[in-house]
């Protein structure tokens, strides 16, 4: 009965833990950094979200220069590092002070890019940035944990019930009839 206890008290635990990190998973990013672009470079920040979800924003350059930014799913991104700009990007806005929201599509990684042309000389950008949704990687662990908790708990549950009941007639061969006597008449082998 105790280590029926014990896995409950574990699976329970399990809940919890479960349950909090999916809370964990659904509170939005917050980011307030500055950040230096060499002329003609780029800065990139990459996120995923499961389900659909939001990017916002007020980024500012410092010196009032004009920057791009960008967003991008992983097929634009891939097109933009390549140059190729075969796939056109999610979002695109230009400017010294850029205040954007953007709602994002659904479940994947995309990517924010800020981007400086060579004429423009070097950016100093302060970046306000809130992104909304489920960070991928912590719910599939919540999931995970949430299950494995589900199935500690109705396993122990299980276990409780048949040792009340006085234990399991598959595992107890007590509760198992008698084997009756054979019957010589019954034998069909033959000598």
């Amino acid at each position: 009965m105790k280590r029926t206890y014990f896995l409950i008290a574990i699976a329970v635990l399990q809940l919890v833990v479960g349950s909090i990190t999916i809370y964990g998973a659904a509170v939005p990013v917050q980011m307030s950094q500055d950040v230096r672009i060499s002329t003609g470079g780029f800065h990139h920040l990459q996120f995923g979200i499961l389900g659909a979800g939001r990017l916002a924003g007020n980024l500012t350059e410092l010196q009032g220069r004009s920057f791009d930014l960008f967003v991008f799913d992983d097929r634009g991104f891939s097109s933009f590092v390549d140059a190729s700009n075969s796939v056109p990007p999610l979002f695109t806005q230009n400017g010294s002070n850029v205040l954007f929201g953007f709602d994002l599509p659904g479940s994947g990684e995309y990517h924010m890019v800020l981007v400086d042309f060579p004429a423009r000389g070097a950016l100093q950008l302060h970046l306000e940035i809130v992104v909304t949704g489920l960070k991928t990687g912590e719910t599939i662990l919540a999931i995970i944990v949430l299950a494995g908790g589900l199935t500690l708990l109705g396993a122990s549950l299980m276990m409780s019930v048949w040792s009340w009941r006085g234990g399991s007639p598959a595992l107890d061969s007590a509760s198992e009839p008698p084997e009756r006597a054979k019957d010589p008449s019954d034998d069909t082998r033959i000598y």
